[in-house]
């Protein structure tokens, strides 16, 4: 194991006394898991505490129900690792899904009884099928309605003074290193961040690097996601290497290799939900979802984004990038972004452009200056 932020200790040591530390501070403690990589070995190392302790800790999955086959076998396979110490909170309840792959479909309503035929898999009577707080629902987007983070506020709400305990680690991104810190943390402690209801959310993996996630299931023994196998032999790059949702806007990637993946989802896929078949044959053109190349019909990003918003099939949404757009800067380097936010329908923001001045353009004019 490497060491990271503490030269005394390796990252393995810290998040065992991270973890003993929330058992003594917590008596209600519950992991979200994702079926990823992190999650596993979080959920590992918080339930090993756990038996030491004869103590029982919530596991918690929202199932978007979209997912990959192999993600609900690692779920289960998760939750019966310590069944004598586990709490399952496996929710399988409706709520509003983004559906970046289609226009005319832009959010799936999960679990929806109406379409009950067309879904992924079945419910399992031993996981919650029913909304488990008491209080209010509260919606943040009233026009999309309930949806993902809603679920997460709202379950999270139905405690109190609980530790939620995330696998997110430092090293896999700025924003994820951000989401940690940027709020005051329990006592002080830095890898935590305060919420509602006198909860907290932990990050006791903060400080991990990839190689020592990949070292621990090794040495453990740990079952994992069969993806990563999948990505690692189709030569992908390390930040490649994670478990995706399927239809979200960063999605596009896992849909085009879904088919020789796991065709049986990919089929239950495109029945289920418009765009999908569409978005897996055109998620390598430059042109398509990646915006990386203009249409030969255009000169410039801002004359296709222009054309985009013109042509944009839901009236419903298209006062929120009209809104958007208009505090940005008219230029190439921001069109594309916006070009990119239109054809992938993020209405949501969740790719937020980068409102300045082309950066290659200004490395040229600084060298004009100084030549």
């Amino acid at each position: 194991m490497s060491k990271k932020y503490n030269v005394n200790k390796n990252v393995l040591e810290a998040a065992k006394e991270r973890i003993k530390f929330i058992f003594d501070e917590f008596e209600n403690i519950i992991v979200s898991i994702s079926g990823g990589k992190d999650s596993t070995v979080l959920a590992y190392l918080a339930l090993l505490e756990a038996n030491k302790r004869g103590r029982k800790i919530g596991l918690f999955f929202l199932d978007e129900e979209v997912v990959y086959q192999n993600t609900a076998e690692q779920i289960e396979y998760v939750m019966n690792l310590f069944p004598a110490n586990t709490n399952r909170f496996w929710l399988q309840i409706p709520f509003k899904l983004t559906n970046s792959t289609s226009f005319s479909e832009g959010q799936l309503n999960c679990w929806e009884q109406s379409e009950k035929k067309k879904w992924m898999r079945k419910r399992k009577a031993d996981n919650i099928l029913k909304k488990t707080w008491s209080h209010q629902t509260k919606v943040v987007n009233k026009n999309k309605g309930f949806g993902f983070y809603d679920v997460l506020y709202n379950f999270e709400l139905s405690f109190l003074n609980t530790a939620f305990l995330v696998g997110l680690r430092a090293d896999e991104s700025f924003n994820r290193y951000r989401t940690m810190i940027k709020n005051p943390g329990y006592k002080e402690v830095m890898w935590s961040t305060k919420r509602d209801g006198g909860n907290f959310t932990f990050y006791p993996l903060y400080d991990w690097g990839f190689h020592d996630i990949w070292k621990f299931i090794g040495e453990n023994n740990l079952k994992y996601h069969k993806f990563y196998d999948f990505a690692y032999k189709k030569g992908r790059g390390i930040n490649e290497i994670r478990v995706s949702s399927l239809t979200h806007e960063k999605s596009f990637k896992s849909i085009q290799d879904l088919p020789e993946f796991e065709f049986e989802t990919y089929e239950k896929l495109v029945n289920r939900i418009q765009g999908i078949a569409f978005a897996q044959e055109t998620a390598k053109n430059k042109k398509m979802f990646q915006v990386k190349v203009l249409p030969q019909n255009f000169k410039k990003w801002c004359d296709y984004r222009d054309f985009l918003l013109k042509t944009y099939p839901d009236e419903t949404k298209k006062h929120i990038f009209v809104a958007r757009f208009a505090k940005h800067k008219n230029n190439e380097y921001v069109a594309r972004q916006q070009c990119k936010q239109l054809i992938l329908n993020d209405y949501e923001n969740n790719f937020p452009v980068k409102n300045n001045e082309d950066p290659i353009q200004e490395k040229i004019a600084y060298w004009r200056s100084v030549l």
